[in-house]
């Protein structure tokens, strides 16, 4: 199994994102998640991801629990979201670094990727500007800063 969701629950504060839910994606099937918004596809990802905590219920992927500092099964996932720039107060060179945190724990070899990501990209003057800055985050087709840390070669 390469994702296995058990009775999760998440919420936010009142708000129940994540009802109990079940999921099961075995190796070689695509899964799309389709619904509008606020309905918990995003949380569901986080979730998944070992992003977001949870309520209740297990999250396994690769076999194994996912959870927050589960590097070596992080490296094996590939995630870009929607909306590039997550944090509108941080400036690119911390939303990047954020990304790159998911994956890469030693703070020096982060740093390394970061500034090298950035100097490959469109947005080696404005490392730190803040996405208020930048017009709704990074630019459409600039996902490399975020895909080069996490997949360094």
């Amino acid at each position: 199994m390469v994702i296995k969701v058990e009775n999760l629950i998440k919420e936010f504060k009142e708000i129940r994102a994540l009802n109990s839910f079940n999921l099961e994606l075995k190796e070689g099937e695509i899964l799309g998640l389709i619904g509008p918004n606020g309905s918990g596809k995003s949380t569901l990802l986080l979730s998944v991801l070992g992003i977001y905590s949870y309520e209740n219920g297990n999250i396994s992927v690769f076999g194994q629990e996912l959870k927050p500092n589960s590097y070596e099964i992080k490296r094996k996932i590939g995630y870009v979201p929607q909306d590039l720039a997550l944090f509108e107060e941080l400036t690119v060179y911390e939303n990047i670094d954020y990304f790159c945190g998911l994956y890469v724990h030693d703070r020096k070899k982060r740093k390394e990727l970061v500034e090298k990501a950035i100097a490959s990209s469109a947005w080696r003057n404005s490392e730190n500007s803040s996405r208020q800055n930048s017009q709704g985050g990074l630019p459409a087709g600039s996902t490399s800063p975020v895909e080069s840390p996490m997949n360094p070669s």
